[in-house]
């Protein structure tokens, strides 16, 4: 076939034709005998099948950049690079996804191929070690993962630096990002504060009704973001009997503050550190905790110098989640605390009142503020154990 290619370009190449198109008849003629001494040094000593795999791929390139896409100087670079980088399998591997990604899927092409390859190599890593299911499964879930992520990474690609830089000079966009930052900050503190005791009692203790109580800690969960805002405005609201009470006592008011948007963001993001915590505290081995109180040390010191230290990466991941769902958390704000205003509820008013053009730079600045401290509690994960050992043996 290659030959057949070669001899029908350099028969076209002899034919008057205009100057371009028969200097890349020879430039086309000068790539199919590349490509045949490519096969001819690859494929030496190899068996009839790789040879058919060979030409296989090569034919899928000639139907793909010629007879589709009618783009010579593509084929050529392709079929040089598909030539020089058959006898490496890995190689082989990512030019497929180079042409699947820049060729096939060319609007999307940087944001796929950079996953795609990151889950090609982690399997053909495994390829050896890992039995064949394990390894269907995880590439299977991978690439199920790569979709799922797919719109944001897109969202990613979509404005420039000085977009961004112009976007973020905006006094209310600076104004909603650190307000979303700071509540959700302040109500995985909250959190913490019983978060972490409650789910270490409940990893310790058995007692009637632990099961209502732990289902009780999914409740937030299951109940739609409306749900949670409508039910903070009739308990909280400035027509409800506690509210008005707070704010004649107390001067405290919920509604259309930043009281309550943490509020709101401390019911919705409970549930996913006090069972994070309490996985993490079940994990921990009580004859270490009983050793320590054997040696005469109090409970509350067996809990901060044994118990903590040694489930702070599971605690650090369940605060890590708290956080990112409360920084999320859009409509039980927009009914019950939609001011001051955050930047989700930001994201939505600019969308309705300009479209995306104007709501996609602030949803980007968003995004890469989370992804940015995600990031951080990822290193504060793998450094946390050290640092409390360190503390440890300085008490």
């Amino acid at each position: 076939m290659i030959t057949a290619l070669a001899a029908g370009h350099v028969a076209l190449a002899l034919v008057p034709e205009p100057p371009f198109t028969r200097a890349m008849n020879f430039v086309l003629f000068g790539t199919n005998l590349y490509v045949l001494q490519s096969a001819a040094t690859v494929l030496r000593g190899r068996s009839g099948r790789a040879l058919a795999l060979f030409l296989a791929g090569y034919l899928v390139l000639v139907v793909l950049a010629l007879a589709i896409l009618d783009r010579k100087p593509l084929f050529v670079l392709l079929a040089v690079v598909y030539a020089s980088v058959f006898g490496s399998p890995l190689l082989l591997g990512v030019f497929v996804l180079f042409v699947l990604c820049f060729v096939v899927l060319q609007p999307y092409a940087f944001e796929t191929f950079i996953p795609l390859v990151l889950v090609y190599g982690v399997v053909w890593r495994l390829r050896r070690s890992a039995p064949p299911f394990l390894l269907a499964c995880l590439g299977g879930g991978l690439l199920a993962l790569v979709l799922v992520l797919l719109p944001l990474v897109h969202l990613g690609f979509q404005d420039s630096a000085q977009t961004l830089g112009r976007t973020l000079a905006r006094e209310d966009v600076r104004r909603a990002l650190l307000t979303s930052v700071a509540s959700s900050t302040v109500a995985t503190a909250i959190v913490a504060l019983w978060g972490i005791p409650l789910a270490y009692a409940l990893a310790r203790l058995d007692f009637p009704g632990k099961g209502v109580v732990e289902s009780a800690i999914d409740v937030p969960i299951l109940v739609p973001q409306p749900v949670v805002g409508i039910a903070l405005v009739v308990l909280l609201g400035p027509g409800s009997p506690l509210g008005q009470w707070l704010a004649e006592a107390t001067g405290a008011r919920f509604s259309g503050t930043f009281a309550g948007i943490v509020a709101a963001q401390v019911f919705v993001c409970s549930p996913f550190l006090v069972k994070t915590a309490m996985t993490a505290f079940e994990g921990v081995p009580r004859h270490l905790e009983a050793a320590s109180r054997t040696l005469g040390a109090t409970p509350r010191a067996t809990f901060m110098r044994i118990a903590l230290p040694l489930a702070s990466r599971g605690v650090l991941v369940g605060l890590g989640l708290a956080w990112a769902r409360a920084v999320s958390e859009f409509g039980s704000i927009l009914l019950f605390a939609s001011s001051p205003l955050t930047a989700p509820i930001l994201v939505h008013n600019e969308f309705l009142r300009a479209g995306t053009a104007e709501s996609r730079p602030i949803a980007v600045l968003l995004l890469l503020v989370c992804l940015w401290i995600f990031i951080g509690l990822q290193l504060g994960r793998t450094l946390l154990p050290f640092a409390w050992r360190g503390a440890s043996r300085r008490a």
